[in-house]
C-alpha cells in the first residue's frame, strides 16, 4: 500500500488545482473476476466525469448505471445528469471488444443531513462486475479464505483446553469468541490481496494480532477444532443497509462469524459485545454467508434484548441539596456502548467524568462511580453512582424544581432535546430506544408539597412514552418509560415528522416541575 503526497507551491485564493491519477491493478482480488464501482456522493460537485469500459467478450460483465434515488433528492441536486451505456467498439479497441461509455455531471452539492445513512443506499452509481450475484462473490471469498482457517496442533490444543468444561455448543462458542476478542489485538496489514484474504490462522495465533478477516479465520479454526462449523459473513460495518443489485463489493467492508447450528452471528472484533449481541453497526444488515452463498440479514435491535433501566433513590436536605445514588442496568447494544465508554475512562481523572455528566444534566456537585470489569462479558453490566448535588430548590420558602438526575445519563431528557429535520431528502438511521427510569425522592419533613406533575401517556406510530408521578407522605415516586421502535432501522421524512411531534410532548413532560414551600 503506497501513499503519495502532491504539493502545490505558491497557491493563491481562487487558484484551480488539477491532479491526474493513473491506477493500474496488476492482480485481481478474485482470480478470474473483475469488479468496479463509482458512487457519486451528493456532498461533492462533479463537473465532468467520464467512464470508458472496454472488456473481452469472453468475460461476462454486468454493467449498471443508476441515478440518485428519490425525486426530492434529485430536485435538490439541480442539473444532475447521467448518460451513456453500451456503444460500438472503437477501431483502437482489441478486436471483438465490448465497450461502454458513461458521463456524469453534478454541478450542485448539498450538506450531509443529520444521521444520514451511507450514500451507497441512495446515491447515483455506476458498477460493473463479472460476478453473477452476491452469493457468487461470497463463494469466491470463501475459496480464498477457507484454506487459511485450518487448525494446526497449537490451535487444536488451545481450543480443546479452553472448552474442556463446556457442556453446550453455545458455551463453547462463547468461550472461544471471548478468547479471540480479548487476546487478538485488532490491527490490519494489507499486502497484495490482503484486503480480501486473511492470513493463516496459525500465524494469527502466533502474532496475536489481526483485522476482521483474521479474527474470523482464527475463530473458525478454533471452532472447527471442537467440532463446530462456522462461516465468514460479509457485511457493512457502518450505516449502509442495502446491497446494490450488482455484486461490486461496495458497501461490504467487514466480516463477522456465522454459526449455522445456532443461527448465531458473532463479531470478535467488537471487544465489548457478548455472544448473542451485535454492535449497532452490525445490526439489521444484509450479509453474505460465504460458505453457502446465502444472503441473510442480521437481527435488528429488540426491546426484549436491548435497553437500559435506571433506578435512583434521593433525599433532599433541608437547604435544597440532594444526596442520592443510582444504578444503571444495561442490556444488549446499550451494554456494549457503556462497557466501552467506561473502559476508556478507567485511566482518566474520574472527577472529569463527574463534572461532565453533571454539567450535561444542568446540575453541579460531587460524586463517584463503581462498576465491574468492562471486559467480563459474562456478568450483567451495572454502573452505580453516588452523589451530592448543589441546591436544586430555594428552600425554605416557595420554590419549584424539575426532577434531578444526578450522576445518570438522563437519557429520556436528552433524547427529547434531539430535534430531527422534517424537510430532509435522504433516509436516516435511528437505533432502538428502550429506556426505563424510576426515581424515589424523599423531601424534608418541614417542606410542604403543593403540586406534582401529572401523569402522561403518548402512543403514536412506533413511539411510546409513559410517565407516572405518585406521592406518599414526603416521598415522591416517578416512573418514566420511552420506547421508540418502528420495526426498522432506516427512517424517512414521514418518520421524522412523527418524532418531532412526539418529542415536544415528551419534552414538556420531563421539564414539568414540583412546587413546594
Amino acid at each position: 500500500r503506497k501513499q503519495k503526497i502532491v504539493i502545490y507551491p505558491q497557491l493563491a485564493i481562487g487558484t484551480k488545482l488539477y491532479v491526474r491519477l493513473d491506477n493500474h491493478q496488476h492482480t485481481p482480488y478474485f482470480p478470474g473476476h473483475f469488479l468496479f464501482d463509482e458512487f457519486f456522493s451528493p456532498r461533492l460537485p462533479v463537473l465532468d466525469y467520464r467512464l470508458v469500459l472496454v472488456h473481452d467478450p469472453k468475460i461476462a460483465v454486468k454493467v449498471v448505471a443508476k441515478p440518485h434515488q428519490g425525486q426530492a433528492l434529485l430536485k435538490k441536486l439541480q442539473g444532475f445528469e447521467m448518460t451513456g451505456g453500451q456503444v460500438p467498439a472503437h477501431s483502437e479497441d482489441p478486436q471483438g471488444s465490448i465497450r461502454y461509455e458513461f458521463q456524469v455531471k453534478q454541478p450542485t452539492a448539498m450538506a450531509r443531513e443529520r444521521a444520514e445513512v451511507e450514500s451507497t443506499d441512495f446515491a447515483a452509481w455506476i458498477g460493473a462486475t463479472s460476478f453473477p450475484d452476491w452469493g457468487a462473490l461470497g463463494k469466491a471469498y470463501q475459496a480464498r479464505s477457507r484454506p487459511h482457517s485450518e487448525p494446526d496442533e497449537a490451535i487444536r490444543t488451545l481450543a480443546l483446553s479452553l472448552t474442556a468444561t463446556a457442556t453446550t455448543t453455545k458455551d463453547k462458542v462463547r468461550i472461544l469468541h471471548d478468547w479471540v476478542a480479548q487476546h487478538i489485538r485488532y490491527l490490519g496489514v494489507y499486502v497484495g490481496a490482503g484486503g480480501f484474504v486473511p492470513r493463516k490462522a496459525s500465524e494469527i495465533l502466533s502474532t496475536r494480532y489481526g483485522d476482521c478477516k483474521d479474527h474470523v479465520a482464527l475463530l473458525e479454526a478454533m471452532l472447527h477444532a471442537v467440532g463446530i462449523d462456522s462461516s465468514p459473513a460479509l457485511i457493512n460495518l457502518g450505516d449502509a443497509y442495502r446491497l446494490p443489485e450488482l455484486a461490486i463489493s461496495n458497501p461490504i467492508n467487514h466480516v463477522i462469524t456465522y454459526i449455522p447450528s445456532l443461527d448465531l452471528y458473532v463479531d470478535s472484533t467488537a471487544q465489548f459485545a457478548a455472544v448473542g449481541t451485535l454492535p449497532t453497526g452490525d445490526s439489521d444488515k444484509p450479509v453474505i454467508i460465504t460458505a453457502t452463498g446465502e444472503l441473510k440479514r442480521t437481527p435488528r435491535q429488540a426491546p426484549t434484548r436491548d435497553g437500559v433501566r435506571v433506578s435512583s433513590r434521593m433525599s433532599m436536605l433541608a437547604d435544597g441539596r440532594i444526596k442520592g445514588q443510582s444504578a444503571m442496568h444495561y442490556r444488549g447494544t446499550y451494554a456494549i456502548d457503556s462497557r466501552q465508554a467506561w473502559h476508556d475512562r478507567q485511566h482518566k481523572d474520574p472527577q472529569n467524568t463527574v463534572d461532565w455528566m453533571l454539567n450535561r444534566n444542568k446540575e453541579s456537585g460531587t460524586g463517584h462511580f463503581t462498576y465491574g470489569n468492562p471486559l467480563d462479558l459474562n456478568t450483567e453490566w451495572v454502573v452505580n453512582s453516588f452523589y451530592e448535588l448543589d441546591e436544586i430548590a430555594n428552600i425554605p420558602g416557595q420554590s419549584a424544581f424539575t426532577l434531578p438526575y444526578g450522576l445518570t445519563m438522563a437519557t429520556i431528557f436528552h433524547t427529547s432535546a434531539y430535534r430531527q429535520l422534517t424537510d430532509r431528502v435522504t433516509p436516516f438511521k435511528c437505533d432502538l430506544y428502550n429506556i426505563e427510569e424510576t426515581t424515589e425522592l424523599m423531601l424534608p419533613a418541614k417542606v410542604t408539597i403543593d403540586r406534582i406533575p401529572t401523569d402522561a401517556f403518548y402512543n403514536e406510530g412506533g413511539i411510546h412514552y409513559s410517565a407516572s408521578y405518585t406521592r406518599k407522605g414526603q416521598v415522591l415516586r416517578v416512573s418514566r418509560r420511552l420506547l421508540i421502535d418502528f420495526g426498522k432501522t432506516v427512517w424517512d421524512q414521514a418518520d421524522a415528522k412523527l418524532w418531532e411531534k412526539a418529542r415536544l410532548a415528551i419534552r414538556r413532560n420531563v421539564r414539568s416541575q414540583v412546587f413546594v414551600r
